[in-house]
């Protein structure tokens, strides 16, 4: 009998007296075309392991729930509880290891991990791949460049220049050293300096040129940063000055070091706090997605990301529309954001979805010229126009007050699906600039005015069965239409996303963020406790594999279309946590289907 591969969850797992166990107690079973391997609700005395062929899990309506491909595990909780729910058939002659129950319980009993991954739950499984550690978790440290790190735009000040109007300067940009240029020498003068100035009583007018220090300790722009920080504690400095074919062209500092590897984000922020114009923006918008790939090679999780590119995407998208933006419209206009970008779960670049609420209609020109200006400068800066026209940039995203009143509740009022997607889109609305308060004002007219509208509510819950396949889901497709790609988006994060949205109108949350309004929903008890934290880790996942898909389409690995995911590509633990991911969506459109009536 050929050897038992042990490279799969939860074998994997196993000591190297378990793996000899399991060898010895092993079997091979045979099964023919739709021969029934475990039939629903009676005794299970084996776990099964394919080795070659297809076996489907169905369920109570004749749907596929599950497939299992060669290197899959089935049915561990059905043999501990003593039976499962659903029965397992072999779509085609099937080979697959049989392993005797009593030996999976004596492993059970001596190896905890083994028997966490046969008796956990949905929410527990996906938990525990977070602790998976990435083989690449500290490749970037030695491969990272100073140009992905350094300030590319460093502070210039000639040597005719005073102490004072240099300590004025840093100030200004937030910088704590600045280049000096000095009769054809080029020097630095760093924040010390400052303090050696007090103690030694020296001058405010003198020039810097006579003070800074000319004796540069560099670094090449093409060096490894892990090199430059070596630099850096060789000297006892906190700072070197980056050279580009001998040239000074900008400066590192060990904190900017610390912040590119253990949140690259710190150090964006900070230039964008900093950025004067449209041009230092254009590339800071590529570092962000630099930033993304960095931090998911470090294990970083996709909801993590998504929060933290929410808080980037606010301060690029706030700071082009202050530069652009007329003082006297920053204030008296209310910039936002929404959709993924407004529930801070978008990650990479996608279509911009944005309006502009007008306080004075007077400002209408004024707010059109900057608006379509703002829409352009998105999209040289990597965010390309929305498909759908839901921009500012658009008349109809662009509004006075009162008319943005009118129109949203309008959609209440004649709740067509192009309205009801508009609504959905709004709901998730966040401010990035002006006047918050005008924002607050359109949502609770849409809450007064909406009342308890049954049946607009049951209209907009409506959209969860939006994707759903005749052919009873992915697998069923899958099973018919080798290969078969899944769209990651729709058929997982939708449905998850807009249930919890129509939930949340319901109970009229202030949150966007879906994972926030989850805790809000089992909060007030709308959901229960365990569904919540299964739909929660389940769109988690969900994130998590559409991130890898789409960053794969990055990087030029693969020609799908944005979050196209093949499921021969996924590992075998991948698609065991696809598989229950998928459950989940599918018990909670169940729920949504009841809670909002749709079935009636």
């Amino acid at each position: 009998m050929q050897a038992f591969d042990f490279s799969h969850a939860p074998f994997s797992y196993l000591s190297p007296q378990e793996r000899v166990r399991i060898q010895k107690s092993v079997n091979i079973a045979y099964y023919k075309n739709h021969e029934t391997i475990i039939a629903a609700h009676t005794p299970i005395e084996y776990l099964y392991v394919v080795i070659k062929g297809l076996v489907r899990e169905t369920g109570s309506e004749g749907e596929i729930l599950s497939l299992c491909h060669p290197g899959d595990a089935f049915e561990a909780r059905g043999l501990i509880e003593g039976a499962c729910e659903h029965p397992f058939v072999a779509e085609e002659q099937t080979l697959v290891y049989t392993i005797p129950k009593a030996v999976v319980q004596e492993i059970i009993a001596s190896n905890p991990r083994f028997g966490a991954y046969c008796y956990a739950s949905v929410a527990d499984k996906f938990a525990s791949l977070a602790q998976i550690k990435n083989e690449s978790e500290f490749e970037s440290l030695f491969t990272a460049k100073v140009r992905d790190a350094y300030h590319n735009n460093p502070t210039w000040l000639d040597g005719s220049a005073t102490v004072l109007t240099a300590a004025q300067t840093m100030k200004q940009r937030k910088t704590k050293s600045l280049l000096v240029r000095h009769e054809g020498r080029i020097g630095v003068l760093t924040e010390s300096f400052f303090r050696d100035l007090l103690i030694n009583g020296m001058p405010a007018d003198t020039r810097i040129g006579d003070v800074a220090t000319y004796t540069l300790i560099s670094a090449d722009i093409d060096d490894f940063v892990f090199t430059a920080l070596l630099t850096m504690m060789r000297h006892h400095i906190q700072r070197v000055v980056v050279t580009e074919n001998g040239t000074p062209v900008g400066t590192l500092e060990q904190i900017d070091v610390l912040a590119y590897f253990s949140n690259h984000s710190h150090l964006i922020a900070q230039r964008l706090d900093r950025a004067a114009d449209i041009d230092e923006l254009v590339d800071l918008a590529a570092q962000m997605t630099r930033s993304i790939q960095l931090l998911r090679n470090n294990g970083v999780r996709a909801p993590q990301l998504a929060q933290l590119m929410q808080v980037l995407n606010t301060g690029l998208f706030e700071k082009v529309w202050r530069i652009l933006a007329p003082a006297d419209l920053y204030q008296n206009a209310c910039l936002i954001v929404m959709g993924s970008e407004g529930r801070g779960e978008q990650i990479l670049k996608t279509d911009q979805d944005n309006a502009l609420i007008i306080r004075r209609p007077e400002d209408a020109d004024i707010a059109r010229e900057t608006a379509e200006r703002f829409s352009a400068t998105l999209t040289r800066l990597g965010y390309p126009p929305c498909a759908g026209n839901i921009m500012v940039s658009n008349p109809e995203w662009r509004k006075p007050l009162n008319e943005f009143k009118n129109m949203v509740l309008g959609w209440c009022r004649s709740p067509s699906p192009a309205a009801m997607m508009n609504l959905a889109i709004f709901i998730d609305a966040k401010v990035v600039a002006g006047d918050a308060s005008m924002l607050a004002e359109v949502k609770d007219h849409l809450y007064r005015h909406m009342m308890n509208d049954a049946g607009m509510l049951m209209t907009f819950a409506r959209a969860v069965e939006q994707f759903d396949s005749h052919s009873h889901g992915f697998f069923a497709q899958l099973l018919h239409r080798q290969p078969e790609r899944l769209d990651v988006k729709k058929m997982g994060q939708f449905p998850i996303v807009h249930g919890i949205r129509a939930l949340s109108l319901q109970a009229r949350l202030e949150e966007t963020n879906t994972f926030e309004r989850i805790q809000k929903l089992v909060q007030a008890g709308v959901l229960n406790e365990g569904l919540g934290r299964d739909i929660a880790e389940a769109l988690s996942y969900l994130m998590d594999l559409r991130l890898k898909a789409n960053l794969a389409i990055l990087a030029g690995q693969t020609d799908h279309q944005p979050n196209q995911l093949d499921f021969k590509d996924l590992s075998t633990l991948e698609r065991d946590l696809l598989k229950d991911a998928l459950a989940v969506v599918k018990r909670f459109k169940g729920v949504i289907r009841h809670h909002f009536h749709l079935n009636a």
